[in-house]
């Protein structure tokens, strides 16, 4: 079941912040497009280096919108056939900061477009 709420690290916070001024879409859709990216490469989590959780926390409803049933459902599929048994708030602060890291080069719309 996906947490009420989510807490991102200060490095994605900044990043999310970077893209946003950079393309004009928001947080969280921004970390919804990193959960996506990192869910495609099979390995994402082993590079996932979390520190802190000092960074941006959003609520469920903000962060996977009307769509968190298939997020929900995409998250645990990943989580199946990779055998990962973490909490799913460590999960999904994990993906966000692949993500984030894969997107990195995005400095305009066009940039996203390419992912």
């Amino acid at each position: 079941m996906l947490p009420n709420r989510v807490k991102f690290s200060k490095t994605a916070t900044d990043k999310l912040r970077y893209m946003k001024a950079n393309t004009g879409l928001t947080p969280n859709i921004l970390a919804r497009m990193a959960i996506m990216l990192a869910l495609k490469d099979s390995n994402s989590l082993q590079n996932a280096g979390v520190a802190d959780s000092d960074g941006q926390e959003l609520n469920k409803s903000v962060l996977f919108g009307d769509h968190a049933h298939v997020y929900e459902v995409m998250i645990k599929q990943f989580l199946h056939d990779n055998n990962v048994d973490q909490p799913m708030q460590q999960i999904i602060t994990s993906l966000v900061e692949v993500g984030v890291h894969k997107m990195g080069h995005v400095k305009s719309l066009s940039d996203l477009c390419d992912l």
